[in-house]
């Protein structure tokens, strides 16, 4: 697969071939520097990716700022001290000219120092390039306007290899970023950089899009998959699978019957040091066929059954960690050492009861425990009954009352019409209150990708219809490579 790899001293040539130069101009009256040469130029790499080249007479730090009256007004961090300057420019619409400044502050100002006090140089404009296949036709539907400045997500077209994309969008929808690179779900790393799920590995890429690192943890450390999260202290927490051999033939399967069975491990990133966390087989009964939901079937005809299937693991708000597995229709709580199951809700030996049926879950994803305890997931609802709703998919919030042993939904978000998504899929409380729930397209055939912000009240605030498939969309992201908005985006036909 090509990769989008955007070298710095490369994009100082591209910037170089492109310039656009401006004679020496006086800079804030304190630095003593002043611009000698500038230039901007966008990667032949990446289509929303620019550079800005900077030459000052003496050592000064810098920083740049770039508008479009419709796509808004940023500006870049303040670079390090220097007399040479090549400075990222991400956040950018496809196909779209751009007017630059640049601003010269004192040589070692302080970010919001230097900032405030740098006076306006030399600018000039870029203009980006077209969005590449398929991203050309993602064919975003757009209705209202997110709360969020940033929605972080996958695409690709089903049944097309190569054609995977992680995408930034703004609050009007307006694809502002790109990375070509196969994998999700995905989090950020301390500094900047991403770590994402990817073919069996877990994958570092720059916001450049640079690929730094990838993790193969094979053999004795499992190989990953479904989920990656980023700890406090820097660590990796992600679900591992191996294959081990077993008799199921009192369950109708041979006596040589392989199962995908699930681990979680934790990766320290600075010593390498891979340590194994939890094993599904120490908490359950592999061949006991009640430790499997109802309607899923034990899959003899496939190469390997699918046990209990571990899809995400979240941090709860009191040091534990959530665990969903599809295959049980259940989530639960580990404790923060990862030795005791605290508590086990919906599936086989479930904690909690549910007074009214129609509040279980079936087959779900993105499992996070609330601040206030409660516990937020999207359920696919596959095999619902047809006494329960039948299948259908939606965003569902349950309060858990540990003393009367009970679970009862208080929020959930159901389209209308209802959209059965039978895999993938998520939902994220954001700061805010609002949840940012996806509802995934498995196959062409199938209806658009819905990504929704709903309101607490379980009102659309924000709707997208791409035409692409993907698995999750992540709010609560504020700047890209650490890039400050000073005017929003205007909305479409504002």
């Amino acid at each position: 697969m090509k990769k989008n790899r955007l070298p710095l001293l490369l994009l100082g040539l591209l910037a170089a071939a492109g310039a656009l130069l401006g004679a020496a101009s006086p800079a804030a009256a304190d630095t003593g520097a002043a611009v000698v040469r500038h230039g901007a130029a966008v990667s032949d790499a990446n289509a929303l990716v620019a550079e800005v080249r900077v030459s000052l007479n003496r050592a000064a730090r810098v920083f740049v700022e770039y508008d479009n009256p419709q796509a808004g007004r940023y500006r870049t961090a303040l670079s390090a001290p220097g007399a040479a300057h090549l400075i990222p420019i991400v956040r950018l619409r496809p196909e779209t000219t751009y007017d630059y400044t640049i601003f010269v502050a004192a040589g070692h100002a302080a970010e919001d120092a230097g900032s405030r006090d740098a006076a306006a140089g030399p600018g000039g404009s870029f203009i980006t390039g077209a969005l590449p296949p398929p991203l050309a036709d993602l064919s975003v539907r757009a209705t209202g306007r997110s709360s969020q400045p940033l929605i972080l997500a996958d695409y690709y077209r089903p049944g097309e290899s190569g054609t995977e994309y992680f995408v930034f969008q703004d609050e009007t929808g307006a694809v502002v970023w790109y990375a070509h690179e196969a994998g999700s779900p995905i989090d950020r790393l301390p500094g900047g950089n991403w770590i994402f799920v990817n073919e069996g590995r877990l994958t570092e890429m720059t916001s450049l899009g640079e690929v730094v690192n990838r993790f193969e943890p094979r053999g004795q450390w499992g190989v990953p998959h479904h989920d990656v999260t980023v700890l406090d202290d820097s660590r990796v927490i992600y679900p591992s699978r191996k294959f081990i051999v077993f008799d199921d033939s009192v369950n109708g399967g041979a006596t040589q019957t392989r199962f995908r069975v699930d681990h979680l491990r934790v990766w320290d990133r600075e010593s390498g040091r891979v340590k194994q966390v939890w094993d599904a087989m120490e908490a359950w009964d592999i061949l006991d066929p009640n430790q499997m939901a109802p309607g899923i079937a034990r899959q003899h005809d496939r190469a390997a059954v699918s046990w209990v299937h571990l899809n995400s693991v979240s941090s709860g708000p009191l040091g534990n960690f959530i665990l969903s597995f599809r295959h049980r229709n259940q989530v639960i709580s580990l404790s923060p050492d990862f030795r005791t199951i605290e508590w086990q809700l919906n599936g086989p030996d479930s904690d909690y009861e549910f007074p009214n049926p129609a509040d279980r879950f079936y087959a779900q994803h993105t499992a996070a425990q609330l601040a206030n305890g409660n516990v937020l997931i999207f359920d696919n609802g596959n095999d619902r009954p047809e006494a329960e709703g039948g299948e259908y998919s939606r965003a569902l919030e349950l309060r858990l009352d540990a003393a009367a042993g009970t679970a009862v939904k208080v929020w959930e978000y159901r389209p209308d019409p209802d959209i059965y998504s039978s895999g993938l899929g998520s939902a994220y409380r954001l700061r805010n209150g609002n949840t940012l729930v996806r509802f995934p397209r498995r196959r062409l055939t199938d209806r658009p990708l819905l990504t929704a912000e709903v309101d607490a009240a379980g009102n659309e605030v924000f709707r997208l219809e791409p035409l692409l498939a993907g698995y999750r969309a992540y709010g609560g992201i504020t700047a890209i490579m650490g890039e400050t908005m000073l005017r929003p985006p205007v909305l479409s036909g504002a």
